[in-house]
């Protein structure tokens, strides 16, 4: 795009809601704003009596997937300010609470610091003391901190079950060997670390519910495998954890479990204790 097209989109953009003109200083520091903040180049290609403004590294965007869902909140935001006179027709999902632990969370994952807080599960299960953390993780609608409670041992706590945290001055060496996306690969969910193989898969879909997952796939490894008029079939490849389970029973009668037989039969036990309770 143009300068001059750029500052025509800024004039008409529900954010600009004291019609200011955007001057070439101002959209230069922009720039420089969202390359220190998102890591994004926005590069002039200079032309005979026209200058072209295009993103350099578009990859920033396209492979980092906390660039992208940052940027994605970011302009969500943005638009959803810029019609606040229509709030009462916009209707959104509650976050539990918990999202005013994660700034020291991520501070201490920026300086390798130990945390110590005092938490308890909705079962009554508490735990305090010092940890330190290797990840933050978001999974439906809740953060989740995955932490070291010992030597070899990682734990995965709920951040809205805290019931304090403090920054320690005590610092911990960062294991080389941990990839925090490699813990959680072959898992649907936050529950990992626990044992169990991984699986080979193989689901049924019924009515509208192949378009669904097509749309938005359950996990990085499914695959269509087969479709006709009556069902659609994927192949997934997980360890059917807790989690999962939930996941597939969301679903209702649109899905049925394949394969394999173990995972079949423990669906067939759920269902027939919940039959159980409505006889």
């Amino acid at each position: 795009m143009t300068y001059d097209e750029i500052a025509a989109q800024w004039s008409k953009s529900s954010v600009n809601d004291n019609g200011s003109e955007l001057s070439k200083r101002t959209f230069y520091n922009h720039c420089q704003a969202v390359a220190r903040h998102f890591g994004i180049d926005i590069e002039c290609r200079r032309g005979r009596g026209l200058n072209l403004y295009r993103i350099a590294n578009p990859e920033a965007i396209e492979e980092n997937s906390l660039t992208k869902w940052a940027l994605d909140s970011f302009s969500l935001g943005e638009l959803l300010l810029g019609n606040a006179s229509i709030a009462d027709k916009i209707l959104l999902e509650e976050i539990p609470s918990g999202r005013e632990w994660l700034e020291p969370i991520l501070k201490a994952l920026q300086e390798n610091r130990q945390i110590e807080f005092e938490y308890e599960n909705f079962f009554g299960v508490k735990f305090s003391g010092r940890v330190s953390p290797l990840c933050v993780k978001l999974f439906k609608r809740r953060w989740y901190v995955l932490c070291e409670v010992g030597k070899d041992r990682k734990r995965i706590f709920s951040l809205d079950r805290l019931k304090s945290l403090t920054l320690a001055e005590s610092r911990f060496i960062y294991p080389k060997d941990f990839v925090p996306e490699d813990y959680f690969r072959d898992v649907f969910g936050i529950v990992a670390g626990t044992g169990g193989k991984v699986e080979n898969i193989v689901i049924r879909t019924y009515a509208e519910l192949p378009g669904y997952l097509r749309s938005l796939p359950m996990h990085h490894s499914q695959r269509e495998i087969e479709s006709n008029k009556d069902y659609t079939d994927f192949s997934l490849r997980l360890r059917p954890s807790f989690d999962f389970i939930q996941e597939l029973l969301l679903h209702r009668e649109q899905l049925e479990v394949l394969s394999p037989q173990t995972l079949r039969d423990e669906m067939t036990e759920i269902v027939s204790k919940m039959k159980g309770y409505y006889d």
